[in-house]
């Protein structure tokens, strides 16, 4: 299906069986805040996240901003028991913006509260952006980077149809460390 001229007239939100996909405000800065503070949650990315609840709040406000500027759509994940962030999915053009055309790959990045790992939370998240990009976007490409020791992400996205396209030697620096890292690339191809 075509891209949706209105996608961005307001915020997408989806609900799932268990989870509520929603925009992320400056009322989640503390919550995004502290799931960060986790050395093991941080362990799988490039950097350590918010330093502090302000640089949180300045973060989320990035995030909506670029929403605005119809490069980035920021899903805060919260279940539908408790409004709590507890997580994100971000879903951006490689290039450009989500009206250009021809359109242009999408990137999807998530990360999850770490006592909530092994729950199939972001198997459900992830799937449930996967079909509203594919019924309000019109994607011939969605990717992913996965740093090579990330073997639970790189199952959740295998799981969910993406395909291996191979390692990427020294494709990331660590913002603290400074040391490069190797990423996985996946991809989920429609035709």
């Amino acid at each position: 299906m075509p891209y949706q001229k209105n996608l961005f007239s307001a915020f997408p939100f989806i609900q799932t069986e268990r989870l509520s996909l929603r925009q992320i405000t400056a009322d989640d800065s503390e919550d995004l805040y502290n799931f960060y503070r986790d050395p093991n949650f941080f362990q799988y990315l490039d950097w350590e996240g918010p330093s502090s609840v302000k640089e949180s709040t300045l973060l989320i406000d990035s995030w909506n901003q670029y929403f605005e500027g119809k490069k980035l759509i920021p899903w805060g994940i919260s279940s539908l028991k408790d409004s709590r962030l507890i997580g994100t999915i971000m879903l951006m053009p490689t290039r450009g913006t989500f009206e250009d055309v021809p359109r242009y790959p999408l990137t999807i990045s998530y990360d999850l509260q770490k006592d909530l790992w092994n729950n199939g939370i972001m198997t459900e998240a992830l799937k449930a952006v996967l079909d509203f990009s594919k019924e309000n976007i019109g994607h011939h490409r969605i990717q992913a980077e996965v740093l090579s020791e990330n073997a639970a992400s790189l199952k959740i996205l295998k799981k969910l149809g993406f395909q291996e396209e191979g390692l990427l030697k020294h494709y990331l620096m660590h913002e603290v460390t400074k040391s490069f890292l190797n990423v996985v690339m996946l991809a989920s191809v429609t035709i």
